[in-house]
Formats: C-alpha cells, sequence, structure tokens
C-alpha cells in the first residue's frame, strides 16, 4: 500500500508508493492483452527502479556516459550495452514507467501527482549506440493483394478487418461477440469497453465504438461462432497476436519480390486505414475519431503527399490566378 510522508517545506502530507507496489496493483488488475509484455519490461526495470518512490524519480535528463547519476539512465546505459537494441524498445519500457505513475495517481490513488519520464530522441539514441527506429508505411493496394494472399485464411480475414476498422492487433484479436450491435437500418457496430483500449486514458465514454462497413460485417459474420467468444480464431483456439510465425513468413515470401514489405508491420493495417480515410478527403477531426487518436498531430503523420493531393493543390491554388469578371460601373448620370 502506500506510505504517507511528511513534505516539511509545504507543511502538507502527500501519498507516496514505490514502482514495485504501484506494478504489483496494475497487474492485479490489468485485462490489456499485452500485460505479458509489460511484465517483461516489470521485471527488467525493477532491480533498478523496484524499491523507488515514484515521484522520487524526477524528470530523466540527458547526461553523458561519465555523468550516470539518474538510476533511468544507468538502466538506458545498462540496456544498451547489447548493440542489438532500438531506441522504440527502450522507449517502450520507459513509456512503462510512464503508464505505471499515470496510472498510479488517476486509477489507483497511491501517489497525488506524476512526473512523465523523458524518453530517448533519436540523437540521444545514437549516442547510446542504439539502434535507430525504422520508418513503418503502410500498404499500397498492390502490395496488400500479395501479402494478404499469402496469409492464411484466418489472418487474411484479421487483416482486412483492421484496414477497414482502424482496429490495432490486441483489439482484433480479442473481439468478442457480446461487443456486436445492430442499430435501426441495419447499421452494425461493436461498442468495445475502453480499458480494451490503447487511448483508454484519453477517451471521454466508457465505451469504443467501431461502426462495421459492408466489408467488415462480412469478415464478422464469416468467423462469428457460436461456441466461441473471441469473433476471430484458428482453429477454434483464440489468436494471441497477428504478428505470428505465419505472419512472420508470409511477409518474408513476399519480399522475395518486392523488399518494402518489410517497411510494414502488422500496425500497418491501421495505417493504411488512416491514409485511405485521408486520401478520400474525409474530415481530419472524423479520421481522428475512427483511428482513436489522442492528438489531431498522430493524425496528420499519416498524411503524405502524393500526386493525387498535389492535383488537388493545384486546383486550389489556380482560383488566386482566375480573374473575376469585371462589371461596368458607371459614375454620375
Amino acid at each position: 500500500m502506500a506510505t504517507i510522508i511528511s513534505e516539511l517545506e509545504h507543511g502538507k502530507q502527500h501519498k507516496q508508493a514505490t514502482f514495485e507496489e504501484a506494478c504489483d496493483e496494475y497487474f492485479s488488475f490489468t485485462t490489456k492483452k499485452t500485460a505479458n509484455k509489460d511484465l517483461e519490461y516489470y521485471h527488467k526495470l525493477r532491480p533498478y527502479i523496484g524499491d523507488m518512490y515514484l515521484n522520487d524519480l524526477g524528470t530523466r535528463p540527458k547526461q553523458s556516459r561519465r555523468d550516470l547519476v539518474h538510476v533511468l539512465n544507468r538502466y538506458v546505459m545498462d540496456r544498451s550495452e547489447s548493440r542489438t537494441l532500438s531506441i522504440t524498445t527502450l522507449n517502450k519500457e520507459l513509456a512503462f514507467v510512464n503508464m505505471i505513475g499515470k496510472k498510479a495517481v488517476a486509477e489507483y490513488g497511491l501517489i497525488d501527482y506524476w512526473t512523465p519520464i523523458r524518453q530517448l530522441d533519436k540523437d540521444e539514441g545514437y549516442f547510446y549506440g542504439l539502434i535507430p527506429p525504422k520508418k513503418k508505411s503502410h500498404l499500397d493496394y498492390d502490395l496488400q493483394i500479395l501479402l494478404l494472399n499469402e496469409l492464411p485464411e484466418y489472418l487474411r480475414d484479421m487483416a482486412l478487418f483492421s484496414i477497414n476498422t482502424g482496429q490495432r492487433d490486441a483489439v482484433v484479436c480479442g473481439l468478442r461477440k457480446e461487443w456486436l450491435h445492430e442499430e435501426c437500418g441495419g447499421l452494425w457496430y461493436f461498442k468495445i469497453p475502453k480499458e480494451f483500449m490503447k487511448s483508454e486514458e484519453h477517451m471521454t465514454e466508457d465505451f469504443a465504438h467501431v461502426v462495421l462497413n459492408d466489408t467488415a460485417k462480412t469478415l464478422v459474420f464469416k468467423n462469428m461462432n457460436s461456441n466461441h467468444l473471441q469473433i476471430f480464431t484458428d482453429r477454434g483456439e483464440p489468436v494471441q497476436c497477428m504478428n505470428n510465425y505465419e505472419y512472420q513468413c508470409a511477409r518474408e515470401r513476399v519480399a522475395k519480390i518486392h523488399p518494402e514489405v518489410m517497411n510494414t508491420d502488422v500496425h500497418s493495417f491501421k495505417r493504411t486505414f488512416v491514409t485511405r480515410l485521408i486520401d478520400k478527403g474525409v474530415p481530419y477531426d472524423w479520421v481522428q475519431r475512427m483511428a482513436n487518436h489522442k492528438l489531431p498531430e498522430v493524425t496528420e503523420l499519416y498524411n503524405q503527399m502524393n500526386p493525387e493531393k498535389r492535383r488537388t493543390m493545384y486546383e486550389y491554388l489556380q482560383r488566386l490566378v482566375e480573374k473575376p469578371q469585371l462589371k461596368e460601373v458607371k459614375y454620375g448620370t
């Protein structure tokens, strides 16, 4: 449980909890599909900060190799010695600390405030000798056909569902029949409890509404089985993740013909969803809502330039040089 400590400087008492105490609370109640990965992060971080009060961690400063005073900088330094670690992976581990800190305040009431840990930028990652993040892209239509044709049927259906709804790997794997609803007029949608969504912290409602187009609806009813809780299964068993051995083998087979497929991953299905909505002229606020993005800046990352967008820009700019027809004006009588 949280410990009450006296803050003499302000004459107040503040709740404090160690990283280990907050993690115990988190793992006791979490329903996240990524809990196993979170547990892996926890076991790596525990020897460094397990018995530390969360608010004693403070903001991780940029420091050189000779100035490793901050405990998380020592952690970064030790982890980087493997020479096979990426900036992205280490930032996920630091992001886990931030998630625990936020939940310790907002959900568990273990501490009164949380100062977010600064993550690694590219320069600092290069300094520590970490592998730079790979730029991932969306799928164009030709590459989509090639990849989906190499996937086993259950994975093909899940990938196509993700492309048509913008839902992440964990959500697609965990979809349940009890969340499916029909509205008057034949509109079908999933009503997903927010604790299953990555964006739960900024959601103002208790549920995320995922509306199904005709393709997504067909895939749901094709895969729905009265004997299983989940919508998508593989030979009657729940699918733990789409990024499995069969998916990786399929991508490698396509890479022999189109190496650019290696710049994609299972999250590229959602990237494809967002990119295509933007290209179709769907308003940004609606794209952001359907993609469950916390910030509009995240949605903007998918707005890549292409010939169609340049043509639209040209048409808009041409309005500046179009001369209006002048009307004859007479002065006096």
